[in-house]
């Protein structure tokens, strides 16, 4: 600390407490390692001078005889639940392949050519993200994120733009900086989503299933960053105490586990039939219920992976209707992971939504279903796992339920702008003829 002001009264008396520094006028006295006296200027008079005497009793503490303290965020304090919760695509395996990697790089840097490792580069294959294993971005979409990141004079209206950029990237690119209010996607959105992005989302579901035009409300649409943040969103609200499960599959994502163990909540596993191309066998789900219940589990929410992850099945019509049944039979919430649903190789494979199927049941007519259907920009012929675009549909949950989920999603804010133009365009490509 600097010496104090001469123009300060107490000034004069450092030579009698030489371990006390006036810090302002104001009357904030600090004993260098040992105490604080803050007093207003009206308490000083003679009680300053009495204090300051006594202080010149106390011996100052050396920094060197300080105790050490319990840290407040240490091992022991923070959360079970964090410590408890498993991450394996980002787990020990992930961690030492970047050291290797890191090595990698700093034998290469540094020209030493010494390389420990009988290879020169790693490739991850732990998580499904496409464009780091060479999987190429698709121009036009990033064509129109190029013009909706650069200033107007820059972009759309600069006049050379139609030879850098094909009309309908232009145009596209107009309309979204449009919908977004004319603040380009530098400025907080609605907390659900830009509405022209989320009616772009509706379009493209009611195209997909053969639903009547208008049949989704925009408003069931939150656009979130990636579909991760969404199955999050919706399983803290799912997760009322420690005693309610979720049913989750084995194999499975482990971001299902991972959320359960940070939730307090079950995993409540069933087993996929590797024998028959890893399909559903509603025998094991009644299974798997039956013994959950038996064990004191309020099982409350099924997960669903179609196309399967890690597995990479495409469930029949008919099994996709067996688990929307399996599901509105035992008034569970069916969380429908879908992000896989363009990544469909075998012939004669066909997805189909649980939507779709709990549609043509009757049972979202008949209000006879709570299901949560997501779907993300990181798969598929996109794969852009980096824009961190997604979106879930809400589908028979109530009113007072949604304006929880909607308090949710605004106490962050907004997911991020640019996610969210990323899923529009996924959602509603250019049309045949377009250039």
């Amino acid at each position: 600390m600097s010496s104090p002001s001469s123009s300060c009264k107490y000034h004069a008396r450092r030579s009698r407490c030489r371990k006390i520094h006036c810090v302002s006028a104001v009357g904030t006295f600090t004993l260098v390692g040992t105490i604080v006296l803050s007093m207003s200027r009206m308490a000083f008079g003679s009680t300053a001078a009495r204090a300051m005497a006594d202080v010149t009793s106390i011996q100052a503490t050396d920094s060197t005889a300080f105790q050490p303290r319990q840290k407040r965020l240490s091992i022991d304090t923070i959360s079970d639940n964090l410590k408890t919760m498993e991450y394996a695509v980002r787990g020990k395996i992930a961690i030492t392949a970047d050291a290797i990697a890191h090595d990698l790089k700093t034998s290469t840097a540094s020209n030493t050519n010494v390389n420990k490792y009988p290879f020169e580069r790693i490739i991850y294959t732990n998580i499904g993200n496409p464009h780091a294993v060479q999987q190429k971005a698709i121009t036009w979409p990033r064509q129109v994120m190029a013009l909706l990141q650069l200033p107007d004079a820059l972009g759309i209206d600069h006049p050379s733009a139609k030879m850098m950029f094909p009309q309908d990237a232009i145009d596209r690119a107009r309309e979204m900086k449009k919908a977004l209010g004319g603040n380009g996607i530098g400025a907080y959105t609605h907390s659900k989503g830009v509405r022209e992005f989320r009616e772009d989302v509706a379009s493209f579901i009611e195209k997909r299933d053969g639903a009547k035009a208008g049949s989704v409300d925009v408003e069931n649409i939150f656009l979130t960053s990636g579909a991760s943040e969404a199955i999050t969103m919706l399983m803290t609200a799912l997760i009322k105490d420690s005693s309610c499960g979720v049913m989750i599959p084995i194999p499975q994502y482990p971001l299902y586990s991972a959320t359960l163990d940070l939730l307090g909540g079950h995993k409540v596993g069933y087993y996929l039939d590797e024998h028959s191309n890893w399909g559903m066998n509603i025998a094991e789900l009644e299974r798997s219920l039956a013994e959950a219940k038996q064990n004191g589990i309020n099982v409350v929410g099924f997960v669903l992976i179609n196309p399967g992850n890690p597995t990479g099945q495409v469930l029949s019509s008919k099994e996709v209707k067996d688990i929307v049944n399996f599901c509105a039979r035992n008034n569970l919430l069916l969380l429908s992971d879908e992000v896989y649903q363009e990544n469909v190789y075998r012939e004669g494979d066909e997805f189909v939504s649980c939507r779709k199927a709990a549609m043509e049941l009757g049972l979202i007519e008949n209000d006879g279903i709570e299901l949560c259907s997501f779907h993300s920009v990181s798969k598929g012929v996109f794969g852009e796992c980096g824009q961190r675009g997604g979106y879930v549909e809400l589908v028979g949950i109530d009113e007072d339920v949604k304006d929880c989920l909607y308090k949710l999603a605004a106490s962050k804010l907004c997911s991020n702008a640019p996610g969210q133009a990323m899923v529009s365009l996924m959602c509603r490509g250019p049309n045949p003829g377009d250039v």
